[in-house]
């Protein structure tokens, strides 16, 4: 694999990071793209904190969002570190951007109990390439009209404290 070329890695506040991170989601993710994809209609948390990963000359290159969620895990309580908005300039795919980018979010996970982060099955091999391992059981979040099942995207599970399997995750809130 090709290094990277990579530059510099920041955490930047959510809002702060939305600027810089705006023009690659719009390039990666245009409007007649995101109107055909199957979480096109989904109401998202808003994340805390961006990763971005810039090159020499100030071009950002990747981004990953992330969040800390009290929710519940089979009717215990649990603290997810959720993932989401992974994007890589589509020119630098396959260069480990997204996985030096992930990384360095999951660093930040502190005190969670496990990761999460939902992606289409398109994606799935990047992510299980991380570690992370498909959750088999059901999660359910909150969208305008109440309290769903959702299974939209596929949930993702990265263990820290507890290595769910199987059983039901509540997000207690939106999902990421």
């Amino acid at each position: 694999m090709e290094c990277p070329p990579i530059d510099r890695i920041e955490i930047v506040s959510a809002d702060a990071g939305w600027k810089m991170a705006q023009p690659l989601f719009e390039a990666v993710w245009p409007p007649d793209v995101v109107a055909r994809l199957p979480w096109r209609d989904i109401l998202w948390a808003l994340p805390e904190q961006r990763v971005l990963a810039f090159d020499r000359i100030g071009e950002l290159l990747g981004h990953a969002e992330f969040l800390s969620r009290d929710a519940k895990w089979d009717g215990l309580a649990v603290k997810i570190f959720g993932i989401g908005g992974v994007v890589t300039h589509a020119d630098q795919r396959r260069r480990g951007i997204a996985s030096r980018v992930l990384q360095r979010a999951i660093g930040e996970a502190n005190d969670a109990d496990f990761g999460l982060l939902f992606c289409e099955p398109r994606h799935a091999p990047v992510y299980e390439k991380l570690g992370w391992r498909r959750f088999a059981g059901e999660v359910f979040a909150l969208q305008p009209q109440g309290r769903i099942r959702f299974s939209v995207t596929d949930p993702y599970l990265l263990d820290f404290k507890v290595a769910p399997r199987g059983g039901v995750i509540d997000l207690c809130g939106l999902p990421w």
